[in-house]
Formats: structure tokens, sequence, C-alpha cells
């Protein structure tokens, strides 16, 4: 008996279309984003909006500006920001030499003309590595070692007290075969930072952005 005759026995109906994972991983440039503080009491859901409408202006602008397909990206919503996973096509460097910068600016434009509980502080991970997908998403080691960097105490902590709108941490292997070979990349602002979250224990780097970028890291 076939897996159809098996649902239509159990259930009565056709199936869903039935899709098999990919075997073989897709390596993509890894990039999340997320708002700090989204989820703060002094901000209501018109505020979290705002924000939301802000975030995906500020994110796609700022892709524009370095030459990046926002529809050749895939992007996945997270309430409080987004993942994206871009095409090898697309060189890395683009995502440490030109993207923290066009996110700064534009950031500074849309909290210039929004009060206070709009306005946006970023924290954002770059790391790259091989994508599994399915009929639900996307999923990888990759993936999941992106956002324990992304909700690690040494971000987090960055972020809060540094006093800019953006906050890079780079995964080691980011920053040892992209960021340290390009003057461009600024490499010499970013700090080293030892990441202990959940079953992750990593080094990466940090960089900050915006009013607070000279600021210590630890």
């Amino acid at each position: 008996m076939s897996w159809t005759d098996v649902w239509q026995w159990l259930c009565g109906t056709p199936p869903l279309e039935f899709v098999e994972p990919v075997a073989d991983p897709v390596h993509h440039t890894i990039f999340i984003v997320e708002i700090d503080g989204f989820a703060a009491a002094d901000r209501t859901t018109m505020h979290r909006l705002t924000l939301r409408a802000g975030l995906y202006e500020v994110v796609q602008e700022a892709l524009l500006a370095c030459g990046v397909s926002w529809p050749d990206c895939y992007h996945a919503d997270l309430g409080d920001g987004v993942l994206l996973l871009v095409p090898a096509e697309y060189p890395k460097a683009v995502f440490s030499e030109l993207l923290p910068a066009a996110l700064t600016a534009f950031l500074a434009e849309h909290n210039r003309v929004h009060r206070l509980p709009e306005r946006i502080r970023l924290r954002a991970v770059l790391h790259a590595g091989e994508v599994s997908y399915d009929a639900h998403g996307r999923t990888g080691s990759a993936i999941v070692h992106a956002f324990r960097l992304l909700h690690s105490e040494v971000l987090i902590n960055a972020s809060a007290y540094a006093g800019g709108d953006l906050a890079v941490i780079a995964s080691a292997w980011i920053f040892d075969e992209i960021i340290r070979h390009s003057p461009v990349s600024r490499p010499e602002r970013y700090r080293p930072v030892f990441v202990q979250e959940k079953e992750t224990a990593a080094q990466a780097w940090v960089r900050l952005l915006g009013p607070g970028e000279e600021a210590a890291v630890g």
C-alpha cells in the first residue's frame, strides 16, 4: 500500500502535495536582523507595527543600495526581525564592506523622523554556510549557529549600552575568510568576543556602528 493509499484510507480525502526534503544543501550568506527592545513595555502594538514597517523599509533600501535584489533572497519574518538567505552568486564582501554603512544611514533617516518608541536599533549577524530546505522552510547548522550569535548575551549587552543604531556580530568564519582580508570592511573596528549560548561555544567578532562605534565590547 502506498503512502497515498494510507492517507486516503485514514482521512477519506486526497493528501496534500508531499514534498521530499532536498538531500543536497545549498550554500548561502546568512544575514539576520532583529529590533532591540521590540517587546519593551513602553511600546504599544501601533509602535511595533511602525517598527516592523520601518525595519522592512530600511533593510530593503540598504540591500538595494548595495546591489542586492530582495526578490533574489529567501526571507522569513521573525516578528521582531527578518532572516535573509542570500544566494552564493552575491559576493560575501558586500555584506561587510557596504551593508553596515548603508543600514546605518537608512536607520538614521528613519530615526530622525520618528518619536522615541518608534526608533529602531538593530542587532545583526553575518554568517555563511550550507542550508537545507523542505516543504516548511529552511534549516541547517549554519542557521542555528547564526541565531545563537544573534541572541548571545555579549551582543545584546553591546547593543543596549553602546548607544549606536547597529550592532553587528560576525562569525569567526566570516571574519577570518572575508573581513580581515578587506580593508574596506574595517576589520580593525571589530572586537573579538566569546559566545556561550545554549550548546554553542564559539569565538565571534562584534562591530558597533553609529555614535557608539568606538565603544568597548566585552
